[in-house]
């Protein structure tokens, strides 16, 4: 790795730490378990404190004793309950919840019901990571500063 993106790396990690100066936290909810992985690994090695889940239910469970600060759920998950479902309890229980969905099938009536929840970005699948880390720090820079306790 050059400087420069050393440098750029840094930068980006030190600009997603909570305000106490702990990692920000993302959880993963997709229920395909390579690709769930492959995001985990990325986020981590750039600072981050990431969980993973493969159902909204686990997410649900997860969310509880970690507290994420960003959720990154697949739109079309194949269990009890659907990305944008997910988001819609945690953001209940944590209001300031940055929220990304991932879908291979962009509609119509996802961007309608992504914009009525308040969803903070859609990732189109396939996307690179450096798009993924865009969308995170474009989530996180929209709203209202992170809370400084969890």
């Amino acid at each position: 790795m050059s400087t420069t993106s050393r440098s750029a790396a840094a930068r980006r990690v030190r600009a997603w730490d909570r305000p106490d100066g702990t990692p920000v936290r993302v959880l993963i909810v997709d229920d395909e378990p390579t690709y769930r992985e492959y995001l985990e690994r990325y986020l981590a090695r750039d600072g981050l404190s990431v969980r993973t889940a493969e159902t909204g239910s686990d997410a649900i469970r997860i969310a509880d004793e970690f507290g994420p600060d960003v959720l990154i759920a697949d739109w079309m998950l194949r269990c009890e309950m659907h990305g944008i479902e997910v988001g819609e309890v945690l953001r209940a229980r944590w209001p300031a919840l940055r929220i990304l969905l991932m879908t291979g099938f962009p509609t119509a009536d996802l961007e309608v019901e992504a914009a009525r929840v308040g969803i903070d970005g859609v990732l189109e699948k396939p996307f690179g990571l450096e798009d993924l880390s865009g969308a995170i720090e474009a989530a996180l820079e929209s709203r209202d500063p992170l809370p400084r306790s969890a």
